[in-house]
């Protein structure tokens, strides 16, 4: 027992710069659809970090009410403990969930807040779970602290299952889990995705574990954590760079020949105009395959900018790198619990 409690902090460590190293390299280069109703394509690689984050708050709040209960019924106060533990995880990732769905919905809903029963689902939820705190913290009897608390997590399950089900009972923007597994039923797309939900998962676990034994981080596995988290913070700054170097465009229209050469785009410029660029000799489409197989050109809707050599470069969506560094700032958050619990914070 005493080899596993040493080789948790470890194996915790591995999860998580794995899974930020999977986070950084999906933003980057994860697949994303041919072609969207609305918005840019690339908006769409926040599915490897938006749904994995949702995901595992569910799992994270899910927890915290079985501790609740529990500790109802065995009056253990190790399961109240844990429960206090996972519902502040929770609600930072719960944050970081909101965040998320909201830059994504900016691009591909075309407004970041449409009250949208999801959306506002997830909000109560996050609402219900940051109450819980200013509960705990008001009731000075020890014994009835955690029995009021307890009921209250328990009872906050109810949301948690409102917010699941919100965009399947209701008519909503917000995809179904359906439509998230067409999409990874790509063989890369798929790995990737299920990559990063399972290392999301294992991350917020790993960070519960950690603040439920009090193991701590010793410094030089901490550092590691530190320089993992500088560099995605690091590679987000990078992607969204260039959307602040100068003027860029998107694309609402493409002409593009058999050979996959673009002779000509319309596009939207920053003022809200329109303009058709026609090039004396056609450039080569920075997205492959250039049109989808019914002929729609793939490079409608993207974000471009013209190179000095003629030639168009795609810029991601600023929502990705976005999401990117929240996650990021989340796990931090995170490992922050658990240094601060192992020193009896």
């Amino acid at each position: 027992m005493a080899r596993l409690t040493n080789a948790i902090p470890f194996i915790a460590v591995s999860i998580i710069i794995a899974d930020l190293a999977i986070a950084v390299y999906a933003a980057y280069e994860g697949p994303f659809p041919a072609v969207v109703p609305l918005g840019s394509p690339l908006a769409y690689r926040n599915i490897y970090i938006h749904p994995p984050v949702a995901f595992t708050t569910y799992i994270i709040f899910g927890l915290a009410g079985l501790a609740s209960a529990l500790y109802l019924w065995r009056r253990d106060v190790r399961f109240s403990r844990l429960a206090l533990y996972a519902a502040g995880l929770g609600v930072i990732y719960g944050f970081t969930t909101l965040a998320t769905g909201i830059a994504w919905a900016s691009e591909s809903w075309g407004a970041p807040w449409s009250w949208d029963p999801k959306q506002t689902a997830v909000l109560l939820m996050l609402l219900a779970y940051l109450g819980y705190f200013p509960l705990r913290s008001s009731i000075g009897d020890p014994e009835r602290r955690e029995l009021v608390s307890s009921v209250y997590l328990v009872a906050s399950l109810s949301l948690v299952i409102l917010s699941i089900l919100a965009n399947r009972v209701l008519e909503s923007l917000h995809p179904t889990g359906e439509a998230v597994r067409d999409f990874a039923s790509d063989f890369q797309a798929g790995w990737m995705f299920g990559a990063r939900m399972i290392l999301a998962i294992g991350t917020g676990l790993s960070m519960i574990v950690l603040s439920y034994m009090k193991t701590g981080l010793p410094r030089p596995l901490l550092t590691l954590v530190a320089i993992a988290a500088l560099l995605s913070l690091a590679s987000a700054v990078y992607m969204a760079a260039p959307l602040l170097e100068g003027e860029y465009y998107r694309v609402v229209n493409a002409e593009v020949g058999s050979n996959g050469l673009v002779y000509s785009i319309t596009v939207v410029k920053s003022d809200g105009s329109e303009e058709t660029i026609r090039f004396s000799t056609p450039v080569e489409s920075p997205v492959k395959p250039a049109t989808t197989t019914d002929g729609r050109p793939t490079l409608t809707g993207h974000i471009i900018v013209l190179s000095g050599d003629g030639s168009l470069r795609v810029l991601p969506h600023w929502s990705t790198p976005l999401s990117l560094a929240l996650y990021t700032i989340a796990v931090l958050a995170g490992v922050e619990i658990a240094r601060r619990s192992s020193k009896g914070g």
